[in-house]
């Protein structure tokens, strides 16, 4: 905080209107101005005039110097063409791993027919045929194995049987117990 008995607002205007003051009056102009050529004919071009820049064709990447190219007062298009020179060096084209967006993602890669095989999903909808026979051969499978398990013959499967007459019977239960 500050000791001076002068208000914040009070001492805050005051120093505005100091320094809009000093703005308004005339600087005297710089001798090391006024000695270069440049500040002497406005029309002039700069001392990074382009026949003082290497030419872009001999720049090598990062092993040349690039900071003329960068200097106010120097072409646009050449400054352009200096820094394209730059970052065609490999350093600059190094892949870091994180760009997983990269690739073209609309052309699809075909997933080959035996794994098309192995998904559930894709059975039923690309392969209806197929799907229906292995469906009947996992019905025929467990139907076996309710019969080994239970221990009796589906009605569907039993062999047919014959109904005896009442007189027959009799005969059929003598020569059983024979």
């Amino acid at each position: 905080m500050s000791t001076d008995k002068e208000p914040f607002l009070s001492r805050w205007s005051r120093r505005k209107l100091e320094s809009a003051k000093d703005q308004t009056a005339p600087r005297p102009a710089a001798p090391a101005a006024a000695a270069s050529p440049a500040a002497a004919a406005p029309g002039a071009a700069p001392p990074t005039a382009k026949t003082e820049l290497p030419p872009v064709d001999t720049l090598k990447g990062l092993a040349s110097e690039y900071k003329d190219f960068l200097r106010p007062g120097v072409d646009e298009k050449l400054r352009q063409s200096a820094l394209k020179k730059l970052f065609h060096d490999p350093h600059f084209n190094v892949m870091d791993g994180l760009d997983t967006y990269i690739e073209d993602y609309s052309k699809l890669d075909p997933i080959p027919g035996e794994m098309l095989k192995s998904l559930k999903q894709a059975n039923r909808l690309l392969f209806p045929e197929e799907a229906a026979e292995r469906d009947r051969q996992i019905e025929a499978e467990t139907a076996r194995m309710a019969v080994a398990d239970a221990g009796t013959v589906p009605a569907a499967e039993a062999p047919p049987t014959q109904v005896a007459a009442a007189g027959e019977r009799a005969a059929v239960a003598a020569a059983a117990g024979s």
